[in-house]
C-alpha cells in the first residue's frame, strides 16, 4: 500500500518540485538584488560614517551576490539537487556568519544582543517553508543552532568583559537554550512544511475524486435536460492520452427508477449505431457507483438555438446560404438515421428523432452541423403501435400527428426541419408562443406567414418549399430527407458555400458571450 501511495503522490511531487524550482530562481534573483543593495549600504557605512562593520557587511554581501548568481544558473539545469542542497547549507550559514561578523566588529555583548542574526535566521526559515522545502528548514535550524553554540563557546564567551559575563543575558545556560531553540525551530518548521506538502497532496486527490468520474474528468456544465446534465469532460485513461468529450449524467432521482434507466440505456444503444458526420457520436455508456453516464463527441461551438437567439438579440437575420447549409446538414444526418442506420442483424432501423429542435442541433466553430440528443428517438421497426402514439417532443416543433398522438414516421422530423429553417430566415418563432396552449392553437390554426413577405431578399419559391415541408398531413410533405434536401438545393445551389458563412456566424455568436 505504501508503494501505491508513493506512486500516486509522484506526479504531484514532480509538479510541486517544478514550481518550487521556479520560486527558487525568483528568490535567487531577489537575493542578488538585496546583496547588491547590501554592498552599497556597507560601503556607505564605512566611507561616510567610518564604521568598520560596513566593510564586513560589504564583504558578506559580495560572497552572497556571487553565490546567488551562480545558483540562478545552476537551478536552470535539468538536475539541480546538489545546488539545492548547497543552497540550504549556504542559507544555514548566513545567520552564523553575520553573528560572527558583528562579534568581530562590534564586540561579543553587542553580537549576542543584536536582532540581525535572529532576523536572518527567521527569514531563512520562512523562505524555506514558503518554498515547501522541509529539508532546508531542518538544515537551517540544526546547523545554525550548532554554529551559534560553537561561536559562543569558542569565541564570543571569551570576548565578554567580566561585567557582561556575569549578566544572565550572556550566561552559558541561556545561550545553550537559544541554540536548542534554533534547532527546535528548524524541527518544528520541518514538520509543518512536510505536513503542508501532504495536505496539498490530499487536497489535490480530494479534488480529483470529485472531478474524476471513472476515466472522465468533469468540467463545466454545458446544459441540462429532462434526463440529465451534460458536462464538458476530459477523457483521461491510463494510457496517458486525453480527449475532450461531453458526458451526460442521468439525474440522481431518475437513476433510482428502472424505467428511466432503461430509456437512458436505449438512448445509448440506439445512438451508438448512428455513426455519421452529421450526428453527435456516442462513445461510451456505463455506470460508476450509483451514477449512469453517456459519453459523447464534444462539438466545440454553439447550439443552433443559441445562434438563432443571438441573431434576434443582435437585430440580424440568418444568411440564406447559411440557412440552406444548416438544412442540408440536418437532412443528411436524418437521411442516415431514417434509412441508413442498421442493427446488429443488418436490418434498417428507421430511427426517428421525434424531438428535433434548435437546442438539439449543434454547430461547430468550423461550420459543421450535428444532430444530438436522440433521447426520445424510436426505431420504428421495433416499436409497437401504442409506443408510436406517445406524445413527445418540444412544443412548437412537433408535427400535427405528434401533437394528436397519431402514428408517426420519418416525416415528423422533416416537419421540424421546416420549422427550424423558417425561423432561421424569419428571425422569429413560427408556432412557439408564451405558453403551450397558445402554441398548440398556432399549430392547429396553421398560422404560417409567407416567408417572402418577411424578407425582400428571399425568392417566393421558398414559400412553395415551406408549404410542402410544413403541410398538415404527412403524406403531403416530402417523402424523405433526401427529397427535401434536393428541393432545398434547387432553391440555393452550391450549399457548401454556406459553410464558411456559418462558421463566421458561430464565431460572432461566441464572441458575444
Amino acid at each position: 500500500m505504501k508503494a501505491v501511495a508513493r506512486d500516486v503522490r509522484a506526479p504531484l511531487d514532480e509538479a510541486l518540485e517544478s514550481e518550487i524550482r521556479k520560486l527558487d530562481v525568483a528568490l535567487a534573483r531577489m537575493w542578488q538584488v538585496l546583496a547588491g543593495v547590501g554592498i552599497g549600504f556597507g560601503l556607505l557605512v564605512y566611507f561616510v560614517w567610518d564604521l568598520p562593520q560596513g566593510v564586513a557587511c560589504s564583504g558578506i554581501c559580495v560572497v552572497g551576490l556571487s553565490w546567488f548568481t551562480a545558483l540562478r544558473v545552476w537551478l536552470r539545469r535539468p538536475s539541480a539537487q546538489i545546488a539545492i542542497l548547497l543552497n540550504a547549507m549556504f542559507e544555514a550559514l548566513l545567520p552564523s556568519v553575520f553573528l560572527l561578523a558583528i562579534g568581530l566588529t562590534q564586540g561579543a555583548a553587542y553580537a549576542l544582543g543584536s536582532y540581525v542574526s535572529p532576523m536572518i535566521f527567521t527569514a531563512m526559515i520562512v523562505a524555506a517553508t514558503a518554498r515547501l522545502r522541509p529539508n532546508t528548514t531542518i538544515i537551517v535550524g540544526v546547523f545554525h543552532g550548532a554554529a551559534f553554540a560553537a561561536i559562543y563557546f569558542f569565541y564570543l564567551r571569551g570576548q565578554l568583559s567580566p561585567v557582561d559575563a556575569a549578566k544572565p543575558l550572556y550566561s552559558p545556560q541561556l545561550q545553550v537554550t537559544r541554540a536548542l531553540s534554533f534547532g527546535l525551530g528548524g524541527a518544528v518548521t520541518f514538520g509543518v512544511t512536510h505536513a503542508l506538502r501532504r495536505a496539498i497532496g490530499r487536497a489535490e486527490r480530494n479534488v480529483r475524486s470529485h472531478d474524476l468520474f471513472g476515466k472522465y474528468r468533469l468540467g463545466e456544465r454545458l446544459g441540462i435536460g429532462g434526463m440529465g446534465a451534460v458536462h464538458r469532460a476530459l477523457y483521461c485513461p491510463e494510457g496517458g492520452f486525453e480527449r475532450t468529450v461531453a458526458v451526460k449524467l442521468l439525474h440522481a432521482h431518475l437513476a433510482e427508477q428502472p424505467d428511466f434507466i432503461q430509456a437512458f440505456r436505449h438512448e445509448a444503444e440506439l445512438s451508438a449505431r448512428l455513426v455519421h458526420p452529421n450526428i453527435v457520436q456516442v462513445l461510451d455508456f456505463g455506470r460508476i457507483d450509483d451514477a449512469f453516464f453517456l459519453a459523447m463527441e464534444f462539438v466545440d461551438g454553439a447550439t443552433l438555438g443559441t445562434v438563432m437567439r443571438s441573431l434576434v438579440e443582435g437585430g440580424r437575420v440568418a444568411p440564406i446560404r447559411s440557412t440552406a447549409w444548416v438544412g442540408h446538414q440536418m437532412l443528411a444526418g436524418l437521411a442516415y438515421s431514417h434509412a441508413g442506420a442498421r442493427d446488429a442483424q443488418g436490418s434498417v432501423l428507421h430511427v426517428v428523432h421525434r424531438d428535433l429542435c434548435p437546442a438539439n442541433v449543434l454547430v461547430s466553430n468550423n461550420g459543421e452541423v450535428k444532430i444530438s440528443d436522440f433521447g426520445v428517438a424510436k426505431a420504428l421497426g421495433d416499436a409497437t403501435f401504442s409506443e408510436t402514439k406517445t406524445v413527445v417532443g418540444h412544443m412548437g416543433y412537433m408535427a400535427p400527428e405528434q401533437l394528436c398522438a397519431d402514428p408517426i414516421d420519418e416525416r415528423c422530423d422533416l416537419f421540424a426541419v421546416g420549422v427550424i429553417l423558417w425561423e432561421m430566415l424569419a428571425a422569429r418563432p413560427l408556432f412557439r408562443r408564451s405558453n403551450e396552449a397558445q402554441s398548440i392553437m398556432a399549430l392547429m390554426n396553421r398560422e404560417i406567414p409567407p416567408i417572402a413577405s418577411l424578407r425582400a431578399d428571399i425568392d417566393p419559391a421558398w414559400d412553395v418549399f415551406f408549404a410542402r415541408a410544413l403541410a398538415e398531413r404527412s403524406d403531403q410533405r416530402f417523402s424523405s430527407a433526401a427529397e427535401m434536401s434536393a428541393a432545398l438545393e434547387v432553391l440555393c445551389p452550391s450549399p457548401l458555400s454556406g459553410r464558411e458563412e456559418t462558421a463566421q456566424l458561430v464565431a460572432w455568436v461566441t464572441s458575444r458571450s
